[in-house]
């Protein structure tokens, strides 16, 4: 069971980086592209943070880990499920420079949809502490905060509602609902209890992690690694 989880790991992280070569090929071919342009888009930004993940993850399937790597998880499935949610209710009769149909839904739904089931079938052992949540935030607000200088400057947005045109009061509702949005996702991705698909080994030697334990535990449990073990 580890290895196929493991294998599928790397098929997902290859599918989607291979949808994201071809968008970028496509935009290319097309004479669409400009490259800061192009990675500027959350979209696109967020499935190579989750490639970069599942790979991560994978290398360390039936191994102990580090904490970070929990938080990396957790934070990747949050970016992916508001793109998920976004695109298909505001954004899918939109240009966001992903004119195949086959590469739209694997960033726009499939991609989301490997993160969850990676998260749910083999996340954490426990909830992570609700306090920690705020630590998905980090990403969305600076990427925020470079696209409204952008926007501010050069006149480049990559999404209609983000446009300084329909005023910065408009823009600053938005962004505060995005922010607002990704805390509520990224709460309730910290909560999600685990199917228990693959068991955990007490074998394994604990390394000393105290990010992933929350502050009510023992102290000797705030040392111990989250055992994330598939």
């Amino acid at each position: 069971m580890r290895v196929a989880w493991y294998l599928v790991r790397i098929v997902a992280a290859f599918t989607i980086f291979t949808a994201v070569a071809a968008t970028f090929h496509a935009v290319l071919t097309a004479g669409d592209l400009v490259f800061w342009n192009f990675f500027g888009f959350f979209t696109i930004q967020s499935n190579i943070i989750a490639m970069v993940v599942l790979i991560l993850t994978a290398l360390h399937t039936d191994q102990p880990r580090w904490g970070w790597l929990t938080y990396a998880r957790a934070a990747a499935t949050t970016y992916l499920i508001i793109v998920t949610a976004v695109y298909w209710t505001l954004l899918v009769n939109v240009d966001v420079q992903t004119p195949q149909v086959w590469t739209n839904t694997i960033l726009h739904a499939v991609s989301g949809a490997i993160m969850l089931a990676d998260w749910l079938l083999e996340g954490p052992r426990r909830p992570l502490d609700w306090r920690m949540s705020w630590t998905v935030l980090i990403y969305p607000v600076a990427w925020l905060t470079v696209i409204l200088i952008r926007g501010a400057t050069d006149g480049w947005v990559p999404y209609p509602f983000l446009n300084p045109a329909n005023g910065y009061l408009s823009v600053a509702l938005v962004s505060a609902g995005i922010v607002a949005l990704g805390w509520v996702v990224g709460l309730g991705v910290f909560q999600l209890t685990r199917w228990r698909l693959i068991t955990p080994d007490d074998n394994h030697r604990h390394m000393p992690d105290a990010a992933v334990a929350s502050p009510d535990d023992e102290p000797d449990a705030r040392l111990a690694l989250e055992s994330d073990p598939a």
